[in-house]
């Protein structure tokens, strides 16, 4: 199994300062997986808030991290 971070340009952050919208990519997680469509299927799974709170799996943004562990 492979490891994948999963992320999305979609949402904003709100700096210290809280006048000031910062326009960046939201992490959802980290997510395991054999490739990048299972990957994005586990986080789902994994992670109900994703959709509850109204990212859009079709803007995911999912890269395979690389890792010195071997998952199983």
């Amino acid at each position: 199994m492979n490891q994948y971070i999963v992320y999305t340009p979609e949402g904003y952050t709100i700096a210290p300062n809280e006048h000031v919208e910062v326009m960046n990519c939201q992490m959802l997680g980290t997510t395991l997986g054999r490739n990048a469509i299972e990957a994005k299927s586990n986080i789902l799974k994994d992670n109900p808030w994703i959709l509850e709170a109204g990212f859009h799996p079709s803007k995911f943004i999912i890269r395979q991290l690389l890792t010195n562990r071997k998952h199983t």
